[in-house]
């Protein structure tokens, strides 16, 4: 996903210490395997939820280690991750379309049966390959000890310009299609990324305008979503839609002017007056 071959090419300066890399890998791989056996135990959607979120945080982080070297080390290793991470999905977007009928008060009960129907078989099938999945995320996890490399302070600013402009390029001329929402990606790798990185960076990095521009991005998609939901043979619901498309205009609208100088907006920090900081 990201590549270049300055930042790839750069002495490694000021590292960060490969001890505070690999604990912080460990600590976010734990929470992973907590949520995940948490959920084979409570069946809680919140535990599947937290299961997916910390797969893409350490996607992130498997993302900027690999962009050290020429070749990716890790992301090969991460797949068997990421195959469970896609089941899981399957579990929670009936969930969440169950959660958008509810709140749009849907009466279709035909679609809310076939998409409850939808997450009990994928929960049953995910459940029974449970001792599985967990035996995956171990032997993946011992693939990776002693492979992370260490990252630069150098390089980690370089990758966060870079990843930067990269974006800041894909919305000089806004499409709203599959793009945006795979700029919503690169704005949350980071965001995921800050906690291990935020003592290094030296670029100036605006934390409340990425969270705004990525809560923005995904609430224009989950319209989408919802959109193709509603309009779809099992729902049809015409009413629905119409309110949807409706709510869909003042999204577009708010991105537009939230998007304009990307790159500027999203590296410029201002400073809090010193009442609001006490």
């Amino acid at each position: 996903m990201f590549k270049e071959s300055v930042v790839a090419a750069a002495p490694p300066l000021f590292a960060m210490k490969k001890r505070e890399e690999e604990k912080y890998f460990d600590k976010q791989w734990e929470t992973m395997t907590a949520s995940l056996a948490a959920y084979m135990e409570t069946e809680d959607p919140e535990d599947l939820h937290r299961f997916r979120v910390q797969v893409k945080k350490l996607r992130a982080f498997i993302i900027m280690a690999d962009s050290v070297e020429d070749v990716p080390g890790l992301a090969p290793l991460f797949k068997p991750v990421k195959s469970i991470f896609k089941k899981a999905g399957e579990i929670r977007n009936a969930y969440m379309n169950q959660q958008l009928g509810n709140a749009h008060h849907t009466g279709n009960n035909f679609l809310m049966e076939s998409q409850q129907l939808l997450q009990l078989n994928a929960h049953r099938d995910f459940k029974l390959a449970g001792d599985k999945h967990l035996d995956k995320i171990s032997r993946a996890q011992h693939q990776l000890e002693g492979k992370i490399p260490p990252i630069s302070d150098l390089h980690i600013n370089l990758f966060y310009q870079k990843l930067l402009q990269q974006i800041a390029d894909a919305v000089k001329n806004i499409k709203f299609n599959e793009g945006l929402h795979e700029c919503r990606k690169l704005v949350k790798i980071l965001i995921y990324n800050l906690k291990l990185v935020r003592p290094v960076l030296t670029i100036g990095l605006n934390e409340d305008y990425l969270e705004q521009i990525q809560t923005a991005i995904g609430d224009w998609h989950d319209c989408v979503l919802a959109i193709e939901l509603f309009s779809g043979g099992e729902a049809n619901d015409k009413v629905i839609v119409g309110s949807l498309k409706k709510e869909m205009t003042i999204l577009k609208r708010n991105i537009r002017v939230l998007i304009k100088d990307f790159y500027n907006q999203a590296t410029t920090v201002v400073d809090l007056p010193i009442e609001q900081i006490s």
